[in-house]
């Protein structure tokens, strides 16, 4: 008798699990990504991109859980005062440059329904640095420097990143959604700065 419920449990279970919504799906679209330091250096928000995919596993009939795994470009515009100049000639001019990080993020989100198509995300996220390009924009010391791009050492920077981030979504069909997103950097990385990233972008259910 005992083994006879256990088995109907175990196969109440299994159908439930099938009935919701596990799916694999890809993901790709643009972000504005900023640093937010307590420095005198100044931070301005840049464009960039993400792609990836994720696996939605299915909690409830309107909560589950999605892992993700996605390449993102991100970083912030950059300018720094240096002096310029000779004697009395000598001033302050603004450096500028964009800086472009190429990282990996795992997200790991619980999507909810509010109501019809509308959800709401939140949850996590791990990131790791891959790459760090500077390309200069503004050098008032040396203007034929203009223009060219510098990879630094990933031993001079933090490479792990953790925060969190929220945001709304809405499925336009069964298998396309349309999501925006704030992702908020939790930890001071390089000791004086955190990451600020709005992300807007399309899902495909595979």
């Amino acid at each position: 008798m005992k083994k006879t419920c256990l088995f109907i449990a175990l196969l109440t279970t299994i159908t439930t699990s099938a009935q919701l919504d596990n799916s694999f799906g890809i993901k790709a679209g643009t972000n504005y990504s900023q640093f937010i330091g307590d420095s005198d250096d100044i931070y301005k928000g840049k464009i960039g991109y993400y792609v990836g995919g994720y696996f939605n596993i299915g909690l409830s009939d309107k909560l589950s859980l999605r892992p993700e795994l996605m390449m993102v470009n991100q970083g912030t515009k950059f300018s720094r005062s240096v002096p310029y100049g000779l004697g009395p000639d000598l001033n302050n001019e603004n450096m500028e440059s964009n800086l472009n990080d190429l990282s990996i993020l795992i997200p790991v989100t619980f999507r909810y329904e509010l109501v019809g198509r509308l959800f709401l995300e939140l949850g996590p996220q791990v990131g790791y640095l891959v790459k760090r390009t500077e390309v200069f924009k503004k050098t008032p010391f040396d203007s034929s420097v203009e223009g060219a791009k510098s990879k630094y050492p990933l031993s001079q920077f933090d490479r792990f990143d953790f925060g969190l981030n929220g945001g709304l979504g809405f499925d336009l069909t069964d298998r396309l959604e349309l999501n925006a997103r704030y992702s908020w950097g939790l930890i001071e990385l390089d000791d004086h700065y955190k990451t600020s990233v709005v992300s807007l972008g399309l899902g495909f259910k595979i």
